[in-house]
């Protein structure tokens, strides 16, 4: 971002640009699913205990504690305050188990809040800040907390990610010229102005207070109608039928009808046979039956934006492809789609979409991509393959088959699983997670407290190191060519090649953290930028005040219990009723994969140290845990070790 030109703005600051860079930085970890738990907002609560309770009667126990918690976390945001008494009520509920008195305040409360657009309400508090230009640390880290509930809440809302990461620099557009045309790329000009010209003058004329009222705009969801048509493969329609419609899904013959109108230049046929045709032997009298579709799907949707509005469109359209499969195809038919799709935005004069380059199967694209690619099976690759076959040898030779047998089974369900859905995704990778557990836990210990308390165990453990990697990760951020022109950072070359920044670029590189770790105060010496002095600042403290470390990593035990907790749920939900919040799935997934990673990584590393009884190693592991918090809490000072 150029923020020259806004320099001589009397609204800008420091604050200002750094808000941009959190907000970008925040929504990239939502987008990877990286924020764990906080995705979980008073929205989701209460649509879940609504459900919970037409769905299952809230026969779960856990899951009454679960929202329990989740309230007691939510009930102290200032944003919520309005409705402090109302959750109050419903925990209170809660913790009677009056389950009826629970669904119908929640049910009550879900329609207020619905109406209520809190992104706006923290959004005010956050322009009194940057209008008032406050920059010491405490208001730094509340214009992070602040951007983080604003865009958790336009996710939880049904805003696409990509659409809310996106908000932030469409905001700042502007517009560029090549060979004298002007090109427009700033999206809130009023509709009078007609010409380039004039466009390029208003946007000339912006200020930045003008820029953020456009910003408050972009966050109020205002919902449009979109029309989404899809190809059925395998499928042929009566031509001019109107009274098709299943699963909200209109079907009709191409051949006789246009949904999108006459004058939009996509082809309502998905005709592939350019693609699809290799020679010129093909007889092209077949082209038409074999590359045109014959029926199609229409589909009408509402939504906040045109990556929502596709997400509800094809779920709805894959809804009736799963059906017409369960009931027609057979060994050598089916009913499929191959990638492709053609919109528009209803009201919208130029307002069509769709793929343009013909079919697209993920499958085989995937597998194209790997044969054109291949990975270099390095050294560290291979010891990596051979300590797990090794692990699998020596488990066989012990007659531990059970113990082999469930590794190799978790290995097959994890690597097929990330190419699937996202609610097929959660549940397998519990799957992995309870079967790891089977193999791991005391006899008379349940899986799901083995899962909860050991890996966040685990996860205590391991934020102790977490500080000191964070800062190596930034560090090798802000030394790349990007911020090359970024005046406020000047690290030395030869500090990034000492402590093994351009080392650990390397795909297969390991290093070591303990000589970054003895040299990284000196990092204050190399910048100004101060979120970068924040995170260099808040890492030396973690290490020099055992207080502030114990705090952290007792936060981070809870936060994983409570994720762990909500994943079961969310299994359970699916696995019972079928029901769970698509909204929500997607930044849950991630944390379940690492959580069946993690487990799998250390069982394979005590089974390679030689260890054959897991049970005993983590009864051990889980005193490593309880000893560490003794020592951080003790009267005398310890010194977290960064080993080689």
């Amino acid at each position: 971002m150029d923020w020259d030109r806004y320099k001589s703005d009397s609204f800008y600051s420091q604050v200002l640009t750094y808000w941009y860079d959190e907000w970008n930085s925040i929504a990239e970890e939502v987008k990877n699913g990286m924020i764990g738990i906080n995705i979980v907002n008073i929205r989701v609560v209460l649509l879940d205990i609504i459900n919970e309770y037409e769905l299952n009667q809230f026969e779960s126990d856990n899951n009454r504690k679960v929202y329990i918690k989740l309230i007691d976390t939510l009930i102290s945001k200032k944003y919520i305050s309005f409705f402090r008494e109302e959750l109050l009520i419903i925990k209170e509920k809660l913790e009677r188990k009056e389950k009826t008195a629970v669904y119908v305040i929640s049910k009550e409360l879900s329609i207020k809040i619905s109406k209520q657009s809190f992104a706006n309400i923290l959004f005010d508090e956050l322009y009194s800040i940057l209008e008032m230009k406050l920059f010491q640390k405490k208001y730094r880290l509340r214009v992070k907390e602040l951007t983080k509930e604003i865009i958790v809440d336009l996710v939880t809302s049904g805003m696409n990610i990509a659409d809310v990461k996106n908000i932030i620099s469409e905001v700042f557009e502007s517009y560029f010229i090549h060979e004298g045309k002007i090109y427009i790329r700033y999206k809130g000009i009023p509709k009078e102005f007609d010409t380039e010209l004039e466009k390029k003058d208003y946007i000339d004329s912006l200020s930045i207070q003008d820029r953020l009222d456009f910003f408050r705009k972009q966050i109020i969801s205002v919902e449009k109608e979109y029309i989404f048509i899809y190809p059925i493969w395998g499928m042929v329609t009566l031509p001019k039928s109107n009274n098709i419609l299943l699963f909200d899904c209109h079907l009709y013959s191409p051949e006789a009808e246009k949904m999108l109108g006459e004058d939009v230049n996509f082809d309502e046929t998905f005709d592939t046979s350019h693609i699809e045709k290799k020679s010129e032997e093909i007889d092209s009298s077949n082209l038409k039956d074999k590359f045109r579709s014959r029926c199609n799907a229409k589909v009408i949707v509402t939504a906040t934006s045109l990556k929502s509005a596709s997400k509800i469109a094809e779920a709805k359209f894959l809804n009736l492809l799963n059906s017409l499969n369960f009931y027609y195809a057979h060994e050598y038919h089916e009913f499929f789609w191959d990638g492709q799709f053609r919109g528009k935005e209803i009201d919208e004069e130029n307002g069509s979409f769709g793929t343009l380059f013909g079919s697209r199967d993920d499958k085989q694209f995937r597998r194209n991509i790997s044969r054109s690619n291949p990975k270099f099976l390095s050294d560290k690759k291979y010891d990596n393959i051979k300590k797990v076959s090794q692990v699998i040898q020596e488990l066989e030779k012990r007659e531990l088959y059970f113990e082999a047998n469930t590794i190799l089974g978790v290995f097959d369900i994890i690597s097929k699983a990330q190419w699937q859905n996202e609610e097929s995704k959660l549940l397998n990778y519990w799957i992995a997670i309870e079967s790891l557990a089977n193999i791991s836990k005391k006899d008379a210990e349940s899986k799901f407290i083995f899962v909860k308390e050991t890996i966040s165990n685990m996860y205590f453990l391991w934020e102790q190191y977490r500080p000191i990697s964070n800062l190596f990760r930034v560090t090798d951020i802000y030394s790349q060519s990007f911020y090359e022109q970024d005046d406020t950072i000047n690290i030395p070359v030869d500090f990034l090649q000492s402590v093994g920044i351009y080392n650990a670029r390397s795909e297969d590189s390991v290093v070591s953290l303990k000589h970054f770790y003895n040299r990284m105060e000196e990092l204050k010496e190399y910048t100004t930028k101060e979120s970068f002095l924040d995170e260099i600042e808040d890492t030396v403290t973690f290490y020099k005040d055992n207080e502030e470390a114990l705090k952290q990593l007792r936060e981070k035990r809870s936060e994983v219990k409570l994720t762990v907790d909500y994943i079961y749920k969310c299994r359970n939900q699916i696995v019972h009723n079928g029901y769970v919040d698509k909204n929500l799935v997607p930044y849950l997934v991630n944390f379940a994969e690492a959580y069946a990673g993690s487990l799998m990584n250390r069982i394979i590393e005590v089974y390679s140290n030689g260890q054959y009884n897991l049970q005993y190693y983590f009864i051990k592991e889980m005193y490593e845990g309880n000893l560490l918090e003794k020592l951080l809490s003790g009267k005398s000072p310890y010194k977290i070790n960064i080993e080689d």
